[in-house]
């Protein structure tokens, strides 16, 4: 005899919503400049913020990557872009990201794992990039919305080369 899991779909199709509304909202903020917003509305106190190396491919353990931000190093770096530390950022780009995919990967009881695809495009100093990749959050359910605790951005580039750097929050 085999059991079977009664799954309320109804409250997964809610879930997702609310997950999906949090990450929609979170790339508006993101594009319309409002980083602090963003970062005190939005992110947990312990926060990690991680691009990995483009070449990197795999999730090893000690490997350098190109971010690895905690909270006080992200809030370094928002501050930064804002006061036009950031000569790249200065006149700031315009940027519109597109979030796709968005997919619960597991309940852990006090977080979610979650996944998304993105495209993050950047127009600005003549120029337009458009960054390809995998989100990867660690949300925590505050209230009836969420806390990002961890957030990675797995980009799909063999290189940046083209790209220059990274300016903007991806």
């Amino acid at each position: 005899m085999t059991s079977e899991v009664i799954v309320d779909e109804a409250a997964q199709v809610r879930l997702w919503h609310r997950v999906s509304q949090f990450l929609f909202r979170e790339a508006r903020l993101l594009d319309e400049w409002r980083l602090i917003e963003w970062y005190d509305e939005m992110l947990t106190d312990d926060i990690r913020y991680v691009v990995p190396a483009t070449d990197v491919r795999d999730q090893s353990v000690g490997a350098l990557g190109l971010i690895d931000d905690d909270a006080a190093r992200l809030r370094q770096r928002i501050e930064q872009i804002l006061n036009g530390e950031v000569w790249c950022e200065d006149p700031r780009s315009r940027t519109n990201r597109v979030i796709s995919n968005v997919e619960i990967l597991a309940d852990q009881g006090s977080y979610l794992e979650v996944a998304a695809n993105v495209v993050a495009y950047r127009f600005g100093h003549g120029r337009s990039d458009a960054y390809v990749g995998k989100y990867r959050f660690e949300l925590v359910p505050e209230g009836e919305s969420f806390r990002i605790r961890r957030r990675v951005v797995v980009l799909d580039h063999e290189t940046l080369y083209e790209h220059g750097k990274i300016s903007i929050v991806l």
